[in-house]
């Protein structure tokens, strides 16, 4: 069983971690892209998986300069931005949450263990989404795109130091990435992660924090 007493402070990925949102994710993504042929949205969409916890702005960036290599890619990556975060809000405002976590979090917060989200989500949308579900009090600051994951965990480095010993909590490579970039330790959070090796890499899978 995983013993939280042996971490001073825990960082948290958002999608397939706090909320049950892989999924709807990949359908934003989808419905980001109206009038493009559904042979490329589904190459997209794949890419998508596959690149988990990468940020939208990389994604869609690939999608029209590298997948497509439009002449006004700019002009199409901020039309589907604009739409994607529209579909996303809304869904990210009503989706469930991955089970146990509030409860984990309460306890935590009681025990006086800082606590971060490290997100490939964008990050004025997600404070937005946390406040609004009236949990953004359980943590000290919470970062996401368009700032990579290995930059904002240094964030979090800086400010906790690096004598403090902290696991990241996550279910794709970027957030493996990222906590070993800093000698942390990764909880592979496996329920509704779309990284199916996730439980190679990590030093403790959990199904989620029923625990």
């Amino acid at each position: 069983m995983l013993d939280c007493n042996n971490y001073d402070y825990f960082i948290f990925d958002c999608d397939g971690v706090i909320f049950d949102s892989n999924k709807l994710k990949g359908i934003a993504f989808a419905d980001s892209l109206p009038y493009e042929s559904s042979e490329f949205v589904k190459l997209f969409v794949e890419y998508h998986k596959q690149h988990g916890g990468i940020s939208r702005y990389e994604k869609f960036e690939h999608y029209f300069k590298n997948i497509q290599n439009y002449p006004d890619a700019d002009y199409k990556i901020s039309e589907a931005l604009i739409l994607f975060g529209s579909i996303v809000k809304k869904g990210l405002l009503k989706c469930n949450y991955v089970p146990g976590i509030l409860e984990f979090l309460e306890i935590q917060a009681t025990i006086g263990k800082p606590m971060f989200v490290v997100s490939g989500s964008d990050e004025v949308e997600l404070r937005e989404v946390l406040l609004t579900r009236g949990i953004l009090k359980y943590f000290r600051e919470v970062y996401g795109s368009p700032i990579s994951k290995i930059e904002n965990t240094s964030k979090v480095i800086d400010e906790i130091g690096v004598q403090k010993k902290g696991c990241f909590f996550g279910d794709s490579r970027s957030d493996y990435e990222a906590a070993k970039k800093f000698a942390l330790d990764f909880i592979y959070v496996s329920q509704f992660s779309e990284w199916e090796e996730g439980d190679k890499f990590s030093n403790y899978t959990l199904k989620n924090f029923l625990i």
